[in-house]
């Protein structure tokens, strides 16, 4: 991390009407209630929220402040943190060693905390849903679909499918639209460890046979990865392109991420890898139902359901978006209801709170204070900003005032 850079301050925005929080929800509330006569733009719905003045965006590298300059409550901050025992954390049979993991917590565009290795990559698993549905949007924000179009509008999957009951303008899939994908009711089965399969399940005994809509969409909401192998599948015929390359010069790149930092595994790279991926679970990459097509269009699929490889301090500027509602140094890169951030097997995390514009990553980190339940469930402190539903809050207890940089000599 560098001290170096100078930040780009962000250009004002006109004053809100609402809290930014109540703001960012109406605007996400227009977008994907999709009501008639409103255009898909959540930006044309509702106003603005207004940026603080004092919020910076990085450069090549965050300009790290001490956490009194960052507005916390020091002192208590502090002592979480030291309680914490943060280290490195594997699932699926991984084993990172003490190099191997990463975390950092920024308020106002500015690193305060780094712990381990910032820039330590590693696949994080389900955390990269949270940018195949930003994926969605951006499409949306093109004007390419609206969120409750016909999916087979766009792909019927003929010609590509191996299996007939698997073509989306068949069964049940005559009635699948985006929206039904990305909000995890499309009737796709659930096939996470541990997972309570719905009455409606129906097992063939091939995982590649039972990747379809198998109870009528929108009646059912289950966490599918299997719907969103489907949702990547259709969006790479959507965008006629790789989605890497869609996220690289679309958000990644205005981000300050270059694309040679951030990799993000391919489908077909999962299906044949997932048991060395996670060496205790023999059935990986099959229980999920990654199935063919593994490339579209001469494209290929990326791992929808997740498994984007990236460091702790790239993925904070994520975190730093959804604090920002979408805009960075003055541009918009999405409308606020894409945005949102997702917890990975609580190992991995990015998560941004547009009231304190605190952003947060942590990468093969166990006991990290902020950003899921499971470390406030098991000790003392009750509040401490919990991640659920795509929605993050840093507690406001911690917090002491606006960032305020001391004068440098």
């Amino acid at each position: 991390m560098s001290d170096s850079d100078t930040p780009h301050a962000a250009t004002p925005l006109p004053p809100p009407a609402l809290t930014r929080r109540a703001c960012l929800q109406a605007l996400s509330a227009a977008l994907l209630l999709g009501r008639a006569g409103q255009v898909a733009r959540a930006a044309d719905t509702a106003p603005e929220p207004a940026l603080p003045e004092g919020l910076v965006f990085p450069g090549n590298d965050w300009t790290r402040i001490s956490p009194a300059e960052a507005g916390f409550d020091a002192p208590r901050l502090d002592r979480i943190f030291a309680a914490a025992h943060l280290g490195p954390g594997g699932y699926g049979g991984t084993a990172p060693n003490e190099r191997e993991w990463g975390a950092v917590l920024t308020r106002g565009g500015y690193l305060v905390y780094a712990f381990g290795d910032p820039h330590f990559r590693h696949q994080s698993a389900s955390l990269g849903k949270c940018f195949t549905r930003l994926l969605l949007g951006l499409a949306i924000d093109e004007g390419r679909v609206r969120p409750d179009d016909l999916v087979a509008r766009t792909w019927t999957g003929r010609g590509d499918f191996s299996q007939p009951h698997k073509l989306l303008d068949e069964g049940y899939h005559q009635t699948l639209t985006w929206r039904h994908l990305a909000e995890h009711q499309g009737g796709f089965p659930g096939l996470l460890p541990g997972d309570v399969l719905p009455a409606w399940r129906k097992l063939s005994g091939d995982p590649l046979y039972d990747a379809y809509s198998q109870t009528t969409p929108g009646t059912s909401q289950v966490y599918s990865n299997a719907g969103y192998w489907r949702l990547s599948q259709a969006l790479t015929v959507l965008f006629d392109r790789d989605l890497k390359a869609v996220l690289d010069a679309r958000l990644f790149g205005p981000l300050g991420i270059p694309a040679d930092r951030w990799e993000w595994i391919s489908g077909r790279t999962f299906r044949e890898t997932g048991h060395l991926i996670y060496p205790a679970i023999p059935s990986a990459g099959t229980d999920v139902q990654v199935d063919p097509p593994y490339e579209l269009r001469g494209h290929v699929v990326r791992g929808g359901p997740g498994w984007i490889a990236m460091g702790s301090a790239d993925l904070a500027r994520y975190g730093l978006l959804i604090a920002s509602g979408g805009v960075w140094a003055g541009r918009r890169l999405v409308s606020a209801g894409w945005l949102g951030g997702h917890a990975g097997l609580n190992i991995h995390t990015v998560a941004g709170d547009p009231d304190t514009l605190v952003s947060l990553a942590k990468i093969n980190c166990v006991n990290f204070p902020f950003g899921d339940d499971a470390y406030a469930r098991k000790t003392n402190f009750a509040r401490l900003g919990v991640y659920r539903d795509g929605t993050y809050s840093f507690p406001p207890e911690l917090i002491r005032g606006p960032v305020q940089l001391a004068p440098r000599r």
